[in-house]
């Protein structure tokens, strides 16, 4: 890498294939980073796709610039039915991005990585990918499984074209570095600070019911049921034990979600989607985070923003070893591992924590430890900072707030920027 150039104001485009809402599970981190970049002194746009077609086209959000391409849509519906809509919004961004021509362009998944790779071609734009999953295709049917081998190699040759690429853990890291790509750094999906809490609030200390919780949009395959089941066992002997549902149901998910709460409807508080600036309130609510994933081709590499989120709000644990998590886990001493398959053990991890406050309360003190040291959002954003301007060369004259340390670029050749301990 070559050092960057300073520019008056580089223009940044983020771009997605979402319509930008703060509910939306990717908001968090896409936000982040517009943010991010934005008060370091590049121009930042967001270019969105309004999937729902009600949208306003042009607002800002958050005080960033959102411009959104109407091309209704909708989630979950598989390769054939997503195509056309995909295809539309391939050539209307990419005709858009090519006459504004900004310096950068963010690429968020795997989706919008076509477009990156024209821009490349047909402009001097610097393309970066910020790759929030780790196997794009995991949910797909068993009778896609056969394009598998296809789509992974136009994600290699693809990702090849990128002049750098943003992951969220240590597997992406190896996996685009075996794809040949010189430029990879880790930026982990740690929680804004305006997103957690200082101190454990007392009335956590003083209420006498254990509040079990799970924040995120719902869908087929989560691990939902069997954590209602855990739940059901809890409930027999500890009465005390309380269950909070936050977050949106996917529309072909629906009635059999009403299936599987109907047993506890009288024991579980139900809240609807969310925006973002309410997790904190949210999380003041919880004892403890449910993370019942199941460990298939899709979750198992996974590093769930909803882990360092409960840390940042001092909520400890239960979750199941994906992403690398479960040493992590063990190692910060904020929760407890279980097996998705093992109710019983989900259970009785429940109940440990409903009979033990003082040591749920120090796994919550850990929990904020953690989100200080290993998982600090100040590092992570010194780290993005500086590979985003060292990989495209683009640097804003204007200097950088000097509350924010100016540590050496990531490494982008041995080891990940912002790697987790």
């Amino acid at each position: 890498m070559t050092s960057p150039v300073p520019d008056a104001t580089p223009r940044v485009t983020i771009l997605i294939y979402q319509s930008y809402l703060p509910f939306q599970g990717r908001y968090p981190r896409v936000s982040g980073q517009a943010e991010i970049l934005q008060r370091h002194g590049y121009d930042v746009e967001v270019l969105a796709c309004d999937r729902e077609a009600r949208h306003p086209v042009d607002e800002s959000v958050e005080g960033i610039r959102v411009k959104r391409i109407p091309i209704k849509s909708g989630e979950m519906l598989g390769p054939i039915r997503q195509l056309i809509p995909l295809l539309l919004f391939f050539f209307r961004a990419t005709w858009r991005i090519l006459r504004e021509r900004p310096d950068v362009l963010i690429c968020h998944n795997l989706d919008v990585v076509p477009i990156g790779c024209v821009v490349r071609c047909l402009s001097r734009t610097r393309v970066f990918f910020d790759a929030h999953e780790p196997n794009y295709y995991g949910l797909w049917p068993e009778k896609w499984r056969l394009f598998h081998w296809g789509l992974t190699l136009s994600e290699k040759l693809m990702a090849r074209m990128m002049h750098g690429i943003t992951v969220t853990n240590n597997y992406q890291v190896q996996k685009y570095r075996g794809f040949g790509v010189r430029h990879v750094a880790l930026i982990g999906n740690y929680a804004r600070p305006d997103f957690g809490v200082d101190a454990i609030p007392d009335e956590k200390r003083e209420r006498e019911t254990v509040t079990f919780g799970r924040l995120g949009t719902i869908y087929p395959g989560t691990g939902f049921e069997q954590m209602v089941q855990a739940f059901e066992k809890v409930q027999q002997d500890r009465p005390q034990a309380r269950l909070l549902v936050a977050g949106r149901v996917v529309d072909k998910y629906r009635d059999r979600f009403e299936q599987i709460i109907a047993p506890i409807a009288d024991r579980i508080e139900r809240i609807g989607a969310y925006s973002a600036d309410q997790m904190p309130e949210l999380y003041r609510k919880l004892d403890v985070s449910l993370m019942i994933y199941p460990r298939n081709a899709w979750f198992r590499h996974i590093t769930p923003t909803k882990y360092y989120d409960s840390l940042a709000n001092g909520v400890p644990v239960i979750m199941t070893d994906i992403g690398g998590i479960g040493d992590e886990i063990q190692h910060e001493q904020c929760g407890i591992v279980v097996d998705e398959n093992d109710i019983d053990g989900i259970a009785d991890a429940m109940r440990l924590l409903v009979d033990e406050p003082t040591r749920r309360l120090a796994m919550s003190q850990q929990a904020l430890e953690a989100t200080r040291t290993s998982y600090s959002w100040d590092g992570m954003e010194r780290d993005y900072v500086a590979f985003i301007a060292d990989v495209s060369g683009h640097l804003p004259e204007r200097p950088l707030p000097t509350n924010t340390p100016q540590d050496p670029p990531p490494q982008t050749t041995n080891e990940p920027a912002g790697a987790q301990s």
